[in-house]
């Protein structure tokens, strides 16, 4: 493989004010991708470091517990080129069997993702060496943890192109994006909530009433829209139905 910036596990000295990336695997807590940068933010406390991300208001402190280890920082940019050649952010087929992994998510034959990043050892072997034998970390759709997979059951072409259960997953998709579409003001909303000292703040929480309400506004008229148009039409099928049955009881000449 290329030679790639290595990531000591060691602990490193970072100061105020470096630039640092994120490359550790468990960042749903705050929705940080791999490669993610970030500037450490204070002076260090004992072997503790304070760092604010691009795109977040919230720090996240590293090396204060498990969570959130210094091993998962470095300095240089890490590689965006992962084995097989694919690149972080690519969207990629599944063309393995059908799979149920411990978490409980079932990966299908031709399920769409998004690459996140390496798996675990790769970071652990300081992205150095040879690739063969490492898997990819995927966020699949339907799925609710990343999942490793090896490369070789991963393809920029759909497996399922063209056929009914492509089509039946793409309605699918399409509704799930329109649910996130009417939820992300709210999302955004309660992200104000938590100012970069991490606490929730009464004036928040006033701007955050005030900021959804508009939108829970539409959406309640939205459904009062919808249960007159749904007793409508139950009314005109009773009418219809009515209307059926005077008709058979009428004797016929």
């Amino acid at each position: 493989g290329a030679e790639m910036p290595q990531v000591s596990q060691a602990v490193a000295r970072f100061r105020r004010g470096e630039t640092v990336y994120y490359v550790g695997l468990r960042s749903s807590t705050m929705m940080l991708e791999y490669g993610q940068r970030g500037v450490v933010h204070c002076d260090p406390e004992g072997e503790c470091y304070d760092v604010l991300f691009d795109g977040h208001s919230r720090i996240v402190r590293f090396g204060h517990d498990d969570d959130w280890p210094l091993s998962e920082l470095c300095r240089a940019p890490p590689p965006v080129l992962l084995a097989g050649r694919f690149t972080v952010g690519e969207t990629l087929y599944y063309t393995g069997d059908t799979e149920v992994f411990p978490c409980g998510d079932e990966l299908q034959h031709g399920c769409r993702g998004r690459v996140l990043g390496p798996d675990n050892d790769y970071v652990l072997a300081d992205f150095k060496g040879d690739d063969e034998g490492y898997c990819i970390r995927m966020g699949f759709e339907g799925c609710s943890n990343s999942l490793h997979v090896p490369p070789e059951e991963l393809s920029h072409d759909d497996p399922l192109a063209g056929t009914a259960l492509r089509r039946a997953r793409d309605k699918i998709r399409a509704r799930r994006e329109k649910e996130a579409e009417v939820l992300a003001p709210l999302a955004a909303a309660f992200s104000m909530l938590i100012g970069p000292d991490g606490r929730i703040a009464n004036e928040r929480v006033q701007s955050m009433v005030e900021g959804i309400r508009p939108m829970l506004d539409s959406l309640d008229k939205e459904a009062q829209a919808k249960r007159r148009e749904a007793e409508a039409r139950r009314q005109q099928l009773a009418e219809e139905l009515i209307a059926e049955e005077e008709g058979r009881a009428v004797p016929p000449p």
